[in-house]
């Protein structure tokens, strides 16, 4: 068959480029909604350029992969990527239509002291006198250039100030960015330790704790879809004499005081086609961290975590998706404040949200089947005038879950664990309803391997 190819293409040499597939080229690109974002910032997402080649039977992917990239700056409300025919048939300009958000967001703070919604509502009865009121300001897209700026000060269980600046490239190349952080709480209210997976409560009229850091965070981006970040962060906490008491682990040998440097690396590779409820595409992620940088350090721990996520579409409307993450500390013996499995953040196993699981390995699967009920944008511009919100959109998705999860304390005994040491299992049933700005909200029924169940709530994102 070749020999009879190559004869062909003696007599006929345009006979090969017959078979080949069609080929179309990239004309004008052109940016349109930008009002404020500048158009570098948006061409940055792009792997298409004015003269490109591409096959015929790669411009939806293509186009609908640049898309998602745009989207997820998280700086428009919707984004849509096309390709226009010219008056040459093989040549397409490529537009960008993009609606930007609202930008500056002053709102009122009100935070609880619990861990989640789950334990404040359901242990401690919403307790109001268990919550920080206080005032925020965000600005996503400073001077136009994806630069934010956050404030935060908050006054009651907690008091704190924090105020962080994101530079998302400082160099002609787009490839660095830069963010300063710094930050600084007391507290007359806190969890000082833990007792049969649950977290001890200590109120008095005095400080309690003082905690400040500040940290410099480099970011690299050499690629569309992996990420590096490199960060230095000075940190010092103190606590009164009474909590050294109560919990002579909570900074080891009953001390006082913490102080020290701490360096980390993180690398991301993100390929999900939505950040904040990502239906498609895969996610991993290694961090490392090492507290404790000098002799004068009293803090000497080091820490590995990788995280893996895998989001498939089995049709239009069902989803499957698997998210495993397992982390690594030493040294065995650790200070209370520096110890974490399960129950902070997004580590846990659903159905064990009440609980506060001690230890210095832990490791997690959860598993999601979803439905994609609704999907569509609707018109409130009879109700709201301003163009960043006269537009509503809304997904709804039921799903079905089951998690596992594994945390490993070799002091499991001091607090009283139960569920430190053994494999957890819950399982379950969400209604996720994602809306404006990417919000996501989460209402669910959740069992698990102890027998216990009961309704759950949470927001944000998984990781």
């Amino acid at each position: 068959m070749f020999l009879f190819l190559l004869i062909l293409n003696v007599f006929n040499p345009t006979f090969i480029q017959d078979l080949s597939p069609p080929k179309i080229v990239v004309g004008k690109v052109l940016i349109l909604g930008n009002k404020k974002t500048k158009e570098y910032i948006i061409a940055r997402e792009l792997d298409l350029k004015s003269g490109d080649t591409l096959q015929e039977a790669e411009m939806a992917d293509r186009l609908e992969k640049n898309r998602r990239k745009i989207f997820n700056l998280n700086l428009f409300l919707t984004t849509k990527a096309e390709f226009l025919p010219t008056a040459n048939p093989v040549v397409y300009d490529v537009q960008i239509t993009v609606k930007e958000q609202w930008y500056i967001f002053p709102f009122p703070i009100f935070i609880i002291a619990d861990r989640n919604l789950n334990e404040w509502w359901t242990e401690k009865n919403g307790d109001l006198s268990r919550t920080t009121l206080g005032l925020a300001l965000r600005h996503k897209n400073f001077r136009g250039r994806a630069e934010e700026i956050k404030i935060n000060v908050g006054l009651g269980f907690t008091n704190f100030y924090d105020f962080f600046y994101r530079i998302p490239y400082i160099d002609k190349a787009q490839k660095t960015g830069l963010t300063y952080g710094i930050s600084y709480s007391n507290d007359r209210n806190l969890r000082y330790n833990t007792s049969s997976d649950k977290l001890l409560d200590l109120r008095t009229d005095n400080l309690l704790r003082n905690r400040f850091y500040s940290n410099v965070v480099l970011r690299r981006r050499n690629k569309f879809y992996d990420f590096q970040f490199l960060e230095l962060r000075y940190n010092y906490n103190r606590i009164a004499d009474t909590v050294a008491k109560l919990n002579p682990t909570y900074f080891l040998n009953q001390q006082t005081k913490q102080r020290f440097f701490q360096v980390g690396y993180n690398y991301t590779y993100d390929f999900r086609d939505k950040v904040q409820y990502p239906l498609r595409g895969h996610f991993f992620s290694v961090q490392v961290n090492k507290l404790g940088l000098l002799p004068s350090d009293n803090v000497n721990t080091f820490d590995l975590t990788i995280t893996l996520a895998k989001y498939h579409a089995l049709s239009q409307r069902w989803f499957v998706s698997l998210q495993g993450k397992t982390r690594l500390s030493a040294p065995n013996k650790q200070a209370f404040l520096q110890t974490r499995g399960f129950g902070y953040g997004t580590d846990f196993v659903r159905g064990y949200e009440l609980y506060v699981i001690d230890g210095q390995r832990l490791g997690y699967l959860k598993t999601n089947l979803r439905y994609q009920a609704l999907d569509k944008v609707f018109d409130i511009k009879r109700y709201l005038k301003m163009s960043q919100f006269n537009t509503l959109p809304l997904a709804i998705y039921p799903n079905i879950f089951l998690d596992f999860g594994y945390v490993a304390n070799q002091f499991a005994n001091t607090n009283n664990s139960k569920l430190a040491n053994k494999m957890l299992m819950g399982y379950g049933i969400d209604l996720d309803f994602v809306s404006w700005y990417n919000g996501v909200f989460r209402l669910g029924y959740v069992f698990n391997k102890e027998g216990q169940s009961g309704l759950r709530y949470s927001f944000g994102r998984e990781f």
